[in-house]
């Protein structure tokens, strides 16, 4: 049972008047099997811009560049937007 769970887990909480609530995931939101929406990837980006105090605006430019990363020429074009 352990491959069926290599990237998932089973979670049992029993309460002190003796409920008990389990869940399982098998493959959980971002594993290699789900793989990963891009909107999930901006939501979190956006986030931890926002922590480091990036602009709204280069934010959301560094965020367009990430998405055409495999058409950029060179990596400063995200790393000038990252300062």
């Amino acid at each position: 049972d352990a491959e069926h769970f290599k990237q998932g887990a089973r979670v049992t909480i029993r309460t002190r008047d003796g409920r008990s609530y389990a869940s399982t995931v098998c493959a959980p939101k971002g594993s290699g099997a789900r793989g990963i929406e891009w909107a999930d990837v901006d939501a979190k980006y956006r986030t931890l811009a926002a922590l480091a105090k990036l602009s709204a605006q280069r934010t959301e430019d560094s965020i367009k560049v990430i998405h055409e990363f495999r058409d950029v020429n060179n990596v400063s074009q995200l790393v000038s937007l990252l300062r």
